[in-house]
């Protein structure tokens, strides 16, 4: 998987991830890392709760506080790990 990741071959990382979860941990780490936001949240809409919260930590982290809750209260209000990271982050 490492290589993988190095060689940024995301779509065969994104097939291992399917049934994966050290897979789907280091796809969505990955782009996190590379501020891909709209690949995170694509997998957070289809249901990656762990994608859901690299997102919203990236954001947070950037300084997108207000697009952090947003996504949150879009893509899983009741998630509670996803609120306490928007919780703990400073206002915009």
């Amino acid at each position: 998987m490492h290589l993988l990741v190095r060689a940024e071959r995301f779509p065969e990382l994104a097939e291992l991830a399917r049934t994966d979860v050290h897979a789907r941990r280091r796809l969505n780490g990955s782009l996190g890392e590379r501020g891909m936001t709209a690949a995170l949240r694509s997998r957070a809409e289809d249901g990656d709760r762990h994608a859901l919260c690299v997102l919203v930590r990236l954001l947070c982290e950037t300084d997108r506080v207000q697009a952090a809750r947003a996504v949150v209260q879009d893509l899983g209000p009741e998630d509670q790990y996803a609120n306490e990271i928007v919780a703990g982050s400073r206002p915009q």
